[in-house]
């Protein structure tokens, strides 16, 4: 059973997610299985525009015992072939997610926004679940808009945390892969 290893974002992650250069600052989570890169989370800044909560995956690899010849794969791997491999770790996504909104509140940002595909009911649950409300002004076509605010928190300013916050520390999950587990969050605006 693999793994999953959360630690921060260093500049070697990126390309195996994003594959092209940042357009502005970001502060954000890795998550390896095998020492591979299968997916980062966090918060983007860019400079002339709210702070963007964002979650970018790897591109999904073949699923463990599929074989290109033949066909054969272990029970239904089949189905998890052509999704991203970090969509089988819910489990230990979901604890990203947690440490993304604790870097949030640790931040100085008054409002953070995040988008998840229309159709996605998974998505929405789970960033109402992380604390992000939908927004009262939908302008982007096949995407939902959301909003973390601090007041909407009952937080007037930076926890009491945020000045001794320190980037989290590796952990390791060892969460079993499932078979076909939608990843919620699908947000590409830190590469826009």
């Amino acid at each position: 059973m693999s793994k999953v290893t959360l630690r921060p974002t260093i500049p070697a992650d990126l390309p195996d997610v994003i594959g092209e250069p940042l357009p502005y600052r970001i502060r954000a989570i890795t998550a390896l299985v095998d020492g591979r890169v299968i997916g980062m989370g966090g918060i983007a800044f860019p400079p002339d525009g709210p702070v963007i909560a964002f979650v970018q995956l790897a591109p999904s690899r073949p699923a463990r015992g599929a074989s290109s010849e033949d066909g054969a794969v272990c029970h239904d791997d089949r189905a998890t072939g052509a999704i991203p491999e970090a969509k089988r770790y819910p489990v230990a996504f979901h604890r990203a997610g947690l440490m993304a909104m604790a870097m949030i509140r640790a931040s100085q940002a008054k409002q953070v926004v995040a988008t998840a595909d229309a159709g996605s009911d998974v998505a929405v649950r789970w960033l109402k679940r992380l604390g992000f409300k939908p927004a009262d002004d939908q302008r982007i076509e096949g995407k939902l808009l959301f909003i973390w605010s601090r007041e909407s928190e009952g937080d007037a300013g930076p926890s009491p945390a945020a000045a001794d916050f320190r980037p989290p520390r590796p952990v390791q999950s060892s969460t079993c892969p499932r078979r076909v587990a939608p990843w919620p969050l699908s947000t590409s605006a830190a590469r826009r």
